[in-house]
């Protein structure tokens, strides 16, 4: 089975799946990119060289990513915070620039084909494709606006943390999601690659599964 055949197989299971609803919303992370490898990232090692182990990484991470992502710090203060967490030196300009790299273009690195097969198919159904994703002002103008054009040319609403400082799973941004398609919580179906994203969705009234991990890998 080719590439091409494989993200089709796919786009008709999710659209069998989600025919139920009348607009299909995608996450970002994970849905639309392929996440970067939570046992094989290169901000872990590059990290760890600087005192900051994975442990260390991963508490920073619940206490500082979703503020990040909602716009409320920037990205050198969620590293710099992280790195005081841990007792480390304080990150120098040259490991913002490393960290950066490392942490952002790993998220938008690859886009996941099969994704971008279901938004088409759900657009040629006569139904709504949105977007609520937990994302970075910096990130969202930086890379994904043009970076991920092709998915953002399909969908009829888009709803992004950080330029409304909000983060799932708080209520508040599904209802915002919800008014910008025009449409009741129970018509609408949300995919998201964590639990907690997907029960906020479903806690709401809408629609919700885990989505899986891409068909092609």
């Amino acid at each position: 089975m080719t590439l091409e055949e494989r993200d089709e197989a796919f786009a008709d299971e999710w659209a069998r799946r989600t025919a139920g609803a009348d607009a299909v919303v995608f996450d970002f992370g994970g849905v639309i990119s392929v996440a970067p490898d939570t046992d094989d990232w290169p901000v872990y090692d590059y990290c760890a060289s600087r005192g900051v182990d994975r442990k260390a990484f991963d508490a920073g991470w619940r206490s500082y990513r979703h503020l990040y992502d909602g716009g409320f710090i920037g990205f050198e203060e969620m590293y710099r915070r992280t790195f005081a967490d841990a007792g480390a030196e304080p990150p120098t300009r040259e490991d913002f620039a490393a960290l950066a790299r490392l942490d952002l273009e790993g998220w938008i690195r690859t886009l996941r084909t099969d994704t971008l097969a279901l938004m088409r198919r759900i657009k040629s159904e006569g139904r709504k494709v949105g977007i609520l994703t937990n994302m970075s002002p910096d990130f969202y103008e930086k890379l994904f606006v043009t970076r991920a054009a092709a998915y953002r040319a399909l969908a009829d609403a888009e709803v992004v943390s950080g330029l409304e400082h909000l983060y799932k799973p708080q209520p508040e941004i599904y209802s915002l999601m919800a008014s910008r398609l025009g449409l009741p919580s129970e018509r609408l179906f949300f995919l998201d690659d964590l639990e907690r994203n997907v029960e906020g969705a479903r806690a709401c009234g809408w629609q919700a599964a885990v989505y899986p991990v891409c068909s092609a890998q």
